[in-house]
């Protein structure tokens, strides 16, 4: 019984340090992620501040062609 208790004590503590060892190993994996994430929002905050630019150019070019239009519809107006 005794030699049973001291095998399954060997073995709970080989499995034990396994454990321990693979730690290291999730958290350099934990790390890699951590890091990817850190880079996607990144990349997220540069598109944000890219659309918000082509969002103002967007309606500027709106608002010139509107004025366009205006010109043109009082243009027409006065041929007729």
């Amino acid at each position: 019984m005794r030699n049973k208790m001291m095998l399954v004590a060997g073995v709970v503590g080989t499995l034990m340090l396994a454990g321990c060892s693979s730690n290291t190993a999730m958290e350099t994996k934990l790390d890699g992620l951590s890091q990817d994430i850190q880079a996607v929002q990144q990349g997220q905050q540069m598109n944000s501040a890219k659309i918000d630019r082509l969002a103002a150019d967007v309606a500027e070019a709106r608002a010139s062609a509107d004025r366009a239009n205006s010109r043109l519809d009082q243009m027409g107006r006065y041929t007729k």
